[in-house]
């Protein structure tokens, strides 16, 4: 094989190595370019996730604190007033229990 014809042999074997390893690596970043904005999508997702479960907790503890002063809730359905009772009862004694253990602290 001659000098000249061996250079062109190599040549080409490169040329075409890098132009594998181009295409790979364009595949990889794409797949992880995809992988990344899924994930902060995921982020954002939960983060108003969490946002809305706060809403939720501040609504309860609103509707808690109107019933601790005594608010009267009307309820077509007596199994919701009894579900909505049984939770502020539960609270109530859990904020004992919690006063309990504060004082034991003490």
């Amino acid at each position: 094989m001659k000098s000249a014809e061996l250079e062109t042999k190599v040549k080409d074997a490169i040329s075409k190595g890098a132009k594998a390893s181009k295409e790979a690596f364009e595949k990889a970043g794409n797949k992880i370019q995809n992988f990344t904005d899924k994930s902060v999508l995921k982020i954002e997702i939960r983060q108003l996730e969490n946002k809305r479960d706060c809403k939720f907790e501040e609504l309860g503890l609103k509707i808690s604190e109107l019933l601790l002063k005594g608010l009267k809730l009307d309820f077509e359905d007596n199994s919701d007033l009894e579900i909505v009772n049984g939770l502020q009862q539960e609270i109530i004694e859990l904020s004992s229990k919690i006063s309990e253990k504060e004082s034991e602290l003490k």
